[in-house]
């Protein structure tokens, strides 16, 4: 074991995709992909290709390019890629997104792929900032067909005991998501709402922020902190999540 929990995740999620065969070829519509792409992206193990020679077959994959047995051959640094956000395109939330279409849940390899996604956002938690952030990272996880509940509470228990890059997060996905939080008639009147068009489980996490556990979590950081820059950030967060409250 390392020093990293998200290193281990990570080389354990490479170790049990290591028996996954090797596909005889990527087919790929012949208006879209050229025929030695494939080729060139099983010459070499699926580790050591770069973002750059992945990214066509991450933004095509199950649309015109391979299929469910190819994505899982290239899971783990598909994952690994995307979690780094070393893609220029496509962004984590598609490349999760397949995945979960391939059917990952179904594949030997689902336990090390849940360990993994849990590593990713415990990291990204960790982190601010970081990239991506934990916006596109909880998009990314929703894509992937996860359980949102179990990483909202770890980000709520975060923020309580007063963790800076917790803090930040949640200030930062309150002031940029929030759509209509600084227009309190329009707030008043509708349900609020998250901006990015990603969200495909943003009732939850607008459920959690604007409900009682977000700012329960930021209360409770408020009182145990004297650090003035995260106190004013709190006191910012607990504005835009709850503007009829007073800290």
């Amino acid at each position: 074991m390392s020093a990293d929990p998200y290193e281990d995740r990570l080389e354990e999620l490479h170790a049990a995709f290591a028996r996954v065969p090797r596909p005889a070829a990527v087919e790929g519509c012949p208006c879209c992909v050229g025929a030695d792409e494939g080729a060139r992206l099983l010459a070499r193990p699926p580790r050591s290709l770069s973002a750059g020679e992945l990214s066509r077959f991450a933004a095509k994959a199950l649309n015109t390019w391979g299929g469910p047995e190819d994505v899982r051959y290239f899971a783990p640094r598909l994952l690994e890629l995307a979690a780094d956000d070393a893609f220029v395109w496509p962004d984590a939330e598609i490349v999760f997104g397949t995945l979960a279409r391939a059917g990952w849940r179904e594949w030997p390899e689902a336990e090390a792929v849940a360990a993994f996604l849990a590593g990713f956002w415990t990291r990204t938690l960790a982190r601010f900032p970081s990239r991506p952030g934990a916006g596109e990272a909880l998009r990314a996880l929703a894509a992937a067909g996860v359980d949102l509940g179990p990483c909202l509470r770890e980000w709520e228990a975060a923020v309580a005991r007063v963790d800076g890059p917790a803090v930040r997060h949640l200030h930062e996905i309150a002031d940029e998501e929030l759509a209509s939080r600084r227009y309190e008639l329009a707030w008043a009147l509708a349900h609020p709402q998250l901006e990015n068009a990603f969200w495909t489980d943003g009732g939850a996490v607008v459920r959690w922020l604007t409900g009682g556990p977000a700012g329960g979590a930021v209360r409770a950081a408020f009182e145990r902190t004297g650090d003035e820059e995260l106190l004013e950030l709190l006191a910012e967060t607990d504005g835009l999540i709850d503007p009829g409250h007073a800290m």
